[in-house]
This record gives C-alpha cells, structure tokens and sequence, in this order.
C-alpha cells in the first residue's frame, strides 16, 4: 500500500505539470518600410525592417523539448517584388532571423523550432513564443514615385509543448493546430531631384554700366515620370521684383535679377517655369535650364566693394 499511494502521488504531480496550458493565436499584422525617396531606393538606403510574424503562444509552461515544432510556409501575391504604378517593381527579401540565414522562399517552410534559428532570433522565453519577420530590398531600380506593395501568406503549423513532467525533462502535453496569416507589406516611394547650380559670378568693374550679362544653366532631374517647377527665390531681400539685391554687408547694395532664357522675363518664386520634359531619375542631373542675369545699368554706382547674394534654386512637383 505505501508503494502504491507514492505512484498515485506522482501520476498526480505529471497530470499536475501537464494541466499547464498554453495558448497560441494567429493574427494578420502589417509591415511597412519607412517612406523614402526615388533616389533612396536607387541608392540602396532603404532601412530594414521586422515585425511579428503573425504567431503568438503564451502560457505557464513552454517548451522545445521533444517533437514539437512552429513551421511556416510562405507564399508571396508578386513573388516578392513591390508592385507600384504601372507595374514598376522592387524586389525584396523576407526572413525568420536579422542576419537572413532562414530565408524565406516561394512555397518554402521554415520552420522556428529549430535549434540554430532559435538561437539567432532569441524568440523562445520560459512563457511566450512570438517569432518575427525581417525584410530588406534587395535591389536599387529606377522607379517612379508611388505606392508599393505586396501581401504574404503565412499558413501556420504548429505543435507546442505545454507541460513538462515533474523532472522537466519530458512533455506530457501538446497544442496541436493550424492557421494563416495574411500580412500586407508597403513601401511609400516620394519624388525627389538633384541639382547642379554653378555661382554666379559679374566680374568686377568700375561702374555699374560696364558689367555685362551672364548667361548659364542650372542642371536638373528629378524622379522617373515626375513633373516638375524651377524658379529661382528672391535672394537675401527676400523679394526679386523689380530688382534683387546683392548687398557688400555695409549697407550698401547693387541691384541685379535673374532672367528666364529670354534675357526679358523674371524668373522668380511667383513665376516658375515648367520644365518640358518630364524627370527619368538620372543620379547626376542633365536637364539644361538657362538663364540670364544682368545688373541694373540704370542704378547709382554704388561704393567700391564685393557684393554678394545668396540665390535658392526652388524645385516643385
């Protein structure tokens, strides 16, 4: 009878351990990159991200001992590609861990409960099982600015100790089950361009009727497909009509303006030019915008002296 009351009383302590449940759920978060530019994701820079991967376990006792598992099958709507405005793509790369040694392929399963992944992800705690997602673009095309997008779908698979003998050596218990999440990814794209202004430089001379016109470009692009206004800002004055004014920093100024091509018009803030062509992403800007600027003939000749301005090169789109 004593040995048979201490058997009873360890059947108790098992039934005991394994009565501790855990629960796991199956959710659809979403995964969006930070907004960037055109020329953000031409020149690489588009930061990683993770998130969770739509399975969570939670209970007292948690474990991977014995043959349980957490296997996910993914399968990508575009084949891993962001899919913009009129079908422009970027590609990208989703994976169980940071470093992407368990990259996720077509139809591929991964599955969380093993060994290396456990340790480089670090996602197993003594009473929570939450796996992630990592993502990256993987390549730098020339795309027009807009939405992208995909959507993953995750069929779930799992089998979760939840309850241990009194050694904690063996599970006396399991949650077996199945689900899917459905995980929209995204990446905003933002129109962008580059400028190459040289300084503008009169020379020097005697009186203000002796300076002649100097006629340059400004080099412009902006992101694929984009429309875009150049004008030129009112300088230091903060105002280019009807003269901007370059100042020698003693009170002194020497008018002068900035003209469109026709040597006529002023180009300024209230009269930007539309370009006539539309921006093709080029990194090293091409796009010719000339320009005339000329000093007031008409002006008193100010004190001898270097005058300067600062001039803005203003793009909108």
């Amino acid at each position: 009878m004593i040995w048979l009351r201490a058997l009873i009383a360890l059947v108790a302590l098992w039934a005991g351990a394994g009565a501790a449940q855990a629960g796991c759920t199956v959710s659809s978060p979403t995964m969006r990159f930070a907004n960037g530019s055109t020329y953000d994701v031409r020149a690489g820079s588009v930061a990683s991200i993770n998130g969770p991967a739509g399975l969570a376990c939670t209970g007292s006792v948690l474990s991977v001992l014995g043959s349980g598992y957490a296997r996910a099958t993914m399968t990508s709507a575009n084949g891993f590609l962001l899919k913009g405005p009129g079908g422009s793509t970027i590609p990208f790369a989703v994976a169980a861990d940071g470093n992407g040694t368990f990259g996720f392929t077509q139809g591929g399963t991964i599955n969380y409960f093993n060994p290396t992944l456990l340790s480089l992800a670090n996602i197993l705690f003594p009473n929570s099982f939450s796996p992630a997602l990592y993502a990256r673009v993987t390549a730098s095309p020339n795309i027009p600015p807009g939405v992208y997008s995909d959507t993953l779908t995750v069929q779930w698979s799992w089998k979760v100790c939840t309850g241990l003998d009194v050694l904690g050596l063996v599970c006396v218990g399991y949650e077996t089950s199945t689900g899917t999440s459905t995980i929209p990814i995204s990446l905003t794209v933002g129109a962008d361009c580059r400028i190459s202004a040289p300084n503008i430089s009169f020379g020097s001379a005697a009186l203000v009727s002796q300076f002649t016109a100097v006629n340059q470009a400004v080099l412009i692009d902006c992101s694929l497909g984009a429309t875009y206004k150049v004008a030129f800002s009112g300088g230091s004055a903060g105002a280019a009509r009807p003269w901007r004014t370059m100042s020698d920093g003693a009170g002194h100024v020497l008018q002068y303006n900035i003209y469109r091509a026709d040597g006529a018009t002023i180009w300024d803030e209230t009269n930007p030019l539309v370009s006539s062509v539309a921006g093709t992403g080029a990194t090293t800007p091409a796009q010719i915008q000339n320009y005339v600027a000329k000093i007031n003939p008409s002006q008193p000749t100010p004190p001898a002296g270097a005058y300067a301005d600062i001039v803005s090169v203003v793009i909108s789109f």
